[in-house]
């Protein structure tokens, strides 16, 4: 259609009022148009569909989950509508209407300039208002559906053309155009020159902000100046009031009513009983003001009027800096405010001398500005209760602490109040934009003087800290002396009951709130922190005060991560649940908090709290309040010493707080890296822990013997150190209060006490502390013989177990490998079949366990028989864990016992030895069954040697297994044969005691024990790692860094590292580091390796061409045996055995390098007989290839012939071989897939093991059999 439009627009002049009705006509034409939309059923269907296919979000690799978020919102907004469109219950409909508005509220909040998800912001805000606008419509809510359609406008106009309401710019031009028409030519604001046609595919983007920018300011001034009732833009009857001219809005209806400043979020409205009484607050100001201003009252001020305020909805920036009241009121506007805004009052029947009062200092004070402007604090008021957010004014927080007031305010002394705050805020908004601004507000005498409530001097102290705190300038020079005036000013506040007080309290609190939340500069942020910080540490009470008024967390965490530090302290004031502390992600903040403290200065004396302690305290929640994982998350991040030296010198002298949380986090520390023990050990003051165990203070007493039991978990020397430093302390006190605690505490914390008052008890005189010791070990064993608690009986042992032992500076309890190292384990193989023991460790070198082992256990030993009977019980526990600790307890025991009282060791042996022996048998792990053996040796010497006649023949032969593995085992067994000789009978029953498969690998190609698990090589590449318990194996991890099929495993003493060979011509060293495998260098070959074995430094290897090599240190390599063809190596006793091609057999000594040669070759006619494999078991040596031959090494060198020469089966090739005590198991080429047993004495077959499939490896271990097989899967037997 052709319409008329202006060749130009004149912009320059918007200060011109727009009448009522003209805004009026303004709301219903858009209302028309939102009904017209509603009315075409396909247009609002089409609109729908298009927004809605719009929003569907394509699969993106990444994408930031908020953007995601404000999409969603929209999205389902949109969806909200349509079905509140469909459904007919009013209570469904007003519930779906209320969730759409929640949700369009989140992408009306964007920046417009932006982009989200690849969608415009500008369209994304758009669409939210518009769609605000439908819900504000179906609300009934017609000036706040214009005020939305508006606000669309300004962001986009071109897309409210095409996109969402096409006619509505059309018809608002028109209008405008009419409008202008109607006016007197001197005052049309569009000067029309000449015409051009304006088609509805075009729009003038200029023009229609224009036209928003005019309306929305006068829409948003009319809604809330007006009392009465606006329901309908069409129900004109109910819109005049006072001559009918002004618009009423009714409480009833204020609810859904939202106005909204350009790229600022959109917040909901104060309910209907706040916008009533500062409606009220409103009557009463206005019948003091209109006088006091209109009636030719000097005023100078830099605070703005209404209009001012309205206009700035439409920028993010004040418009007026002016100084003048005429500057910011121009005289047309001040006549038609006067005529409208009285409330049918007459101003001349009010005094003047009121405020003629409030513009007058104390006397003691200099003559500053005026400070009241009632008309700007009331357009002030109202602007805050429509939301209009202007950057940096006054704060929502207190306006809604304002209404929290009674409806009707009366008292003229409330109004002045109201009045002096009122006008300092607004000044402090002008003077952020005027920096020259030297304005100085004093407070009227009238708001002060509450029957001498305050004296003169405070109230000097009030106006100098309420000046002071209405400044952002002078907040950034903030002195320390205005902290201590503001907590006193807020104390005295406190004490007073009183509106007037309330609302001060109120005004500081809502301005430190405002600064925090809103101001860019980091030192305002700082000192508003610090204020406020204080102000809660002396009044905690405040805090929900602080949370009722809105502030949020995030804006804290934001400021912390701006390095304003003082803000951790009000985080940890505030007391937020873990999960919101962890949602924050303030972690890397604290830590540098903590780091920085020895360089951080307090800048306020007068705070309980430092950012390092606060920092400090929030890090034991992460640490501590979470599952296994996220606490060792959080921990992970300040276990580094770097950290943890930071950490120890944050809590103050005599802070018991701190230290409490401190030796949290450090026990925290200790739990998950066993390394932090010895720095903490050698950095921390053991003083201030000890003094948390003489605390009244429960969780202090709990938290000190959590650390000191994990402290404790170090080498016996060390921790002698240790309780000796804590003796030094005042052992009398800290025993005295262990007792207590023993006697008092839940069974856990009871039994961490026991086990200090112990070793405490160990370093003072033995026969004047009876008391204490009695009470400790009745503790220890009376948890023992508990079963109904395991957590308690599990603990006990523990602790028992390691009383008389050591551990090793990871915390891991070496005391078994130390008795285990005195039972005579030397071979490095059977070493490496004890768990988690690092043998070359100084830990088991330490000579002070010895000792203190004596000592401890002559204590103990003390109280008789019942030590023996909670002994007992707890091996017999059905917990695998509790029957090892008493096992291991009474091994250390043991070496006093030798060396005790005949009646005591016999005592012992009718308790104990029945129940001991059957950890001797196979089956077992060979720690258990060396340190049953070490029982039964110190328990049945000397005279009560004649006890193991009373051994069954079983126990004799797991002895006799045991013999090749320690002397012990061999002395028991000499002995026992004296007293009565045995005829020995083998079992040759196997039972299957393992299954481990992992079939994506292939075949398992070589097998070995390393570090008490059981390591796999597979035809992949990959090793595997397996923990066996009992008859379970659990993969416990999986590397791949061959290329190619491992080959072989071998032991490699330096380091007690691991070697593997492998086909992809490279050998690998490993060593485990924090119980992981990591390969610590490579050493790479010409060729693949079939078989490793190692000597001290040296490496032996032999490749697929049958060369045999050797490298050294510095890895140079070289050949031996050049004349010959290798084909498979062992190495023993400081020799090198040699099988070859052509039969023979080949010794080094590695030595002195000489070669012997202990087996000549075949010289039969027939094939080669290349041997297979040799075994070297206690002085003899085993070779197989057709023939299985097997002699003492001494008569191989003398070329006797052999003691043993079995043929498994004529025309079979052996392929493999493993040797362990009373049988050979032999893998032969005609049944691949089985073993067979011959017994090793007697030299025939007696029995015969499945595999199932092709077996590829084969090992032995602690009597047990072992193959791996082709298809990935490993099986076990043992000998019953």
């Amino acid at each position: 259609m052709a319409s008329i439009l202006p060749t130009s627009l004149d912009f320059s002049n918007e200060n011109e009022k727009l009448d009522f009705e003209s805004v009026r006509a303004v709301v219903t034409l858009i209302n028309q148009h939102i009904h017209s939309i509603f009315e075409d059923t396909q247009a609002w269907k089409s609109l729908y569909s298009r927004c809605t296919s719009k929003l569907k979000i394509q699969t993106q690799e990444f994408f930031e989950f908020s953007e995601y978020s404000v999409l969603s919102n929209l999205y389902w907004g949109i969806e909200s509508i349509e079905e509140a469109f469909q459904t007919k219950c009013e209570e469904q409909k007003t519930s779906r209407l209320h969730n759409s508005e929640k949700l369009l509220q989140d992408p009306a909040s964007l920046d417009e300039n932006g982009m989200t998800l690849g969608f415009p912001n500008s369209y994304l805000v758009c669409c939210s208002y518009f769609y605000l606008s439908i819900v504000e419509k179906l609300r009934k809510n017609e000036w706040q559906a214009a005020m939305h359609i508006l606000q669309a406008l300004l962001v986009s106009p071109r897309l409210v053309h095409t996109e969402f309401a096409p006619g509505v710019c059309q018809n608002l031009f028109l209008f405008c155009i009419r409008h202008e028409y109607d006016k007197p030519l001197a005052s049309r604001r569009m000067n029309v020159v000449s015409f051009m046609d304006f088609d509805n595919d075009e729009v003038d983007d200029d023009a229609m902000r224009w036209i928003a920018r005019k309306y929305k300011p006068w829409l948003m001034y009319y809604q809330i100046m007006s009392s009465g009732e606006i329901t309908s833009a069409d129900d004109q009857s109910r819109h005049i009031v006072n001559g009918g001219t002004e618009p009423q809005i009714s409480c009833e209806n204020r609810h859904g009513l939202r106005t909204h400043n350009n790229l600022v979020k959109v917040h909901p409205l104060i309910d209907n009983v706040e916008k009533e009484s500062m409606f009220q607050i409103h009557k009463q100001m206005a019948e003091y003001s209109d006088h006091s201003f209109f009636t030719g009252t000097a005023v100078s001020s830099n605070i703005k009027s209404l209009k001012d305020i309205l206009k700035e909805s439409q920028s993010d920036t004040y418009s007026c800096n002016s100084s003048s009241v005429d500057e910011c009121f121009p005289k047309d506007y001040e006549e038609d405010s006067v005529s409208s805004l009285k409330n049918n009052s007459n101003a001349e029947d009010e005094p003047t001398e009121i405020f003629d009062q409030m513009l007058q200092a104390p006397s003691n004070s200099k003559p500053v500005t005026t400070v009241a402007n009632l008309r700007a604090s009331r357009h002030h008021v109202y602007r805050e209760a429509t939301e209009v957010k202007v950057n940096k004014g006054f704060s929502r927080r207190f306006t809604s602490s304002f209404c929290d007031v009674d409806n009707y305010v009366e008292d003229e002394e409330k109004l002045h109040l109201h009045n002096y705050i009122s006008s300092m805020t607004l000044k402090r908004c002008s003077s952020r934009i005027k920096k020259s601004s030297s304005f100085q507000p004093t407070l009227p005498d009238d708001c002060l003087q509450p029957e001498g409530s305050f004296q003169v001097e405070q109230l000097g102290l009030f106006q100098k800290m309420i000046s002071k705190l209405c400044f952002t300038e002078q907040l950034e020079n903030w002195e320390e002396d205005c902290t201590v005036e503001i907590k006193t000013i807020y104390k005295l506040l406190n004490n007073k009951s009183g509106l007037k007080y309330s609302i001060l309290k109120d005004v500081i609190l809502d301005q430190l709130l405002m600064d925090i939340s809103t101001s860019k500069e980091e030192q305002v942020v700082r000192t508003s922190v610090s204020i406020l910080s204080t102000i809660v540490s002396e009044n905690k009470s405040v805090v929900e005060d602080i949370k009722r008024k809105g502030l949020h967390l995030y804006d804290l965490a934001t400021a912390l991560k701006r390095n304003v530090h003082e803000a951790v302290i009000l985080i940890y004031l505030i007391n937020p649940s873990p999960a919101e502390i962890k949602t924050l992600e303030l972690l890397p903040c604290l830590v540098e908090v903590v780091c920085t403290s020895q360089s951080y200065k307090v800048g306020v004396r007068s705070l309980l709290l430092t950012p390092p302690a606060a920092s400090l305290m929030i890090i034991e929640v992460l640490v501590t309040a979470f599952d296994y994982e996220t606490n060792n998350m959080h921990v992970a991040a300040i276990s580094s010493r770097r950290v943890l030296s930071r950490l120890l010198h944050v809590p103050r002298q005599n802070n018991l707080e701190e230290f409490i949380s401190l030796a949290s986090i450090l026990v925290k520390c200790m739990r998950f890296d066993g390394q932090c023990r010895k720095y903490i050990l050698e950095s921390s003051p053991v003083a201030p822990f000890v003094s948390l165990l003489w605390s009244n203070q429960k969780r202090a007493t709990l938290v000190a013997l959590e650390f000191f039991h994990e402290l404790l978990r170090m080498p016996r020397s060390s921790a002698i150190n240790l309780l000796q430093q804590i003796q030094n302390e005042g052992s009398i006190n800290s025993m005295c209060a262990l007792l207590l605690l023993i006697q008092n505490s839940d069974p856990d914390y009871k039994l961490l006490a026991a086990n200090l008052l112990l070793q405490l008890e160990i370093l003072e005189d033995g026969s004047a502390k009876c008391i204490y010791r009695e009470q400790a070990v009745d503790a220890l064993l009376e948890s023992l013989k508990c079963e109904e608690n395991t957590i308690t009986q599990s603990l006990s042992a523990f602790i028992l177990t390691n009383l008389g032992g050591t551990y090793s500076w990871t915390g891991e309890s070496y005391t078994a490998a130390w008795l285990v190292k005195k039972s005579g384990l030397t071979s490095l193989h059977h070493k490496n079949l004890i768990r988690n023991c690092d043998f070359l460790d100084q830990s088991l070198q330490d000579t002070g366990i010895d000792a203190w082992c004596s000592k401890i256990a002559l204590r103990i030993l003390n109280f008789g028989t019942s030590v023996f009977h909670a002994l007992e019980k707890g091996l017999k526990s059905k917990s695998k864990g509790v029957s090892r600790d008493c096992l291991t307890a009474i091994a250390w025991l043991g070496c006093e016992v030798a060396k005790g009282p005949k009646e005591l060791k016999n005592a012992a042996c009718e308790i104990l030895l029945n129940t001991i022996e059957q950890y001797v048998h196979p089956g077992f792990d060979l720690e258990e069954r060396l340190l049953a053996c070490l029982c039964i040796y110190n328990y049945t010497s000397g005279r009560g040697m004649k006890k193991i006649i009373n051994l069954s023949e079983g126990v004799r032969e797991s002895l006799r297994r045991l013999s090749n593995v320690t002397w012990m085992a061999e002395e028991l067994l000499k002995v026992a044969d004296y007293f009565q000789p045995n005829k020995w009978r083998i079992s040759c029953v196997h039972r299957h005691i393992l299954e481990a498969e992992h079939k994506c690998s292939g075949a398992v190609t070589a097998l070995i024990y390393y570090k008490g698990q059981l390591y796999s090589g597979y035809a992949d590449g990959s090793i595997k790692v397996w923990n066996i318990k009992g008859q379970i194996a659990t993969l416990v991890e999986d590397i791949k860094e061959h290329k190619k099929a491992v080959t072989c495993f071998s032991l490699y003493e330096p380091g007690n590292c691991l070697l593997s060979g492998s086909a992809d011509k490279t050998i690998k060293i490993w060593q485990m580091v924090q119980r992981k495998l990591e390969c610590i260098e490579v050493i790479p070959t010409k060729e693949s390796i079939r078989s490793i074995d190692s000597w001290g430094e040296l490496i032996f290897a032999t490749t697929q061409s049958h060369k045999m090599k050797v490298f050294d240190d510095s890895r140079k390599v070289r050949d031996i045996f050049n004349s010959k063809r290798v084909k498979c190596i062992r190495v023993a006793q400081g020799k090198v055995y040699v099988g070859c091609m052509d039969s023979s057999i080949q010794e080094l000594a590695i030595t002195n390098s000489r070669q012997q040669e202990i087996k000549a070759p075949s010289k039969s006619w027939m094939q080669n007989k290349p041997i297979n494999s040799v075994a070297i078991y206690k002085d003899c040596l085993y070779s197989a290839s057709l023939v299985l031959e097997g002699s003492n090494i001494k008569d191989w060198r003398k070329n006797s012939r052999p003691q043993i020469s079995v043929v498994p089966e004529k025309g079979a090739s052996i392929l493999a071989m493993e040797v362990v005590e009373d049988f050979i198991y032999l893998n032969c080429s005609t049944s691949m897939s089985s073993l067979q047993i011959w017994l090793r004495g007697a030299q025939h077959k007696v029995g015969r093991l499945s595999a199932g499939s092709k077996i590829t490896s084969l090992l032995s271990a602690n009597d047990m059999i072992l193959c791996g097989t082709e298809t990935g899967l490993i099986k076990g037997w043992i000998p019953l």
